[in-house]
């Protein structure tokens, strides 16, 4: 898990998770994403590099995942 903070801006689709499921051969990465109808599964090549190059923006602004780690520890122990 990594945070990402308020300051970093906002994402499209923020409201949905999304898994990227990559593997050696790019031709059978696929991404899902879970939406109030169900999971949706996007395998076109288009896409997924949109969806590659959104989660590529979310990982360049996340904190570091000892930074996440001790920023949540923080956060539980201000609770």
């Amino acid at each position: 898990m990594r945070v990402i903070s308020f300051d970093a801006g906002g994402f499209p689709a923020p409201d949905q998770s999304i898994l990227y499921a990559g593997t050696v051969v790019q031709e059978l990465d696929t991404v899902q994403l879970d939406t109030a109808d169900g999971a949706e599964f996007i395998d076109a090549p288009n896409q997924l590099v949109n969806y590659r190059r959104r989660l590529d923006l979310m990982d360049q602004a996340a904190l570091s995942p000892a930074a996440s780690r001790d920023f949540i520890s923080r956060i539980a122990h201000d609770l």
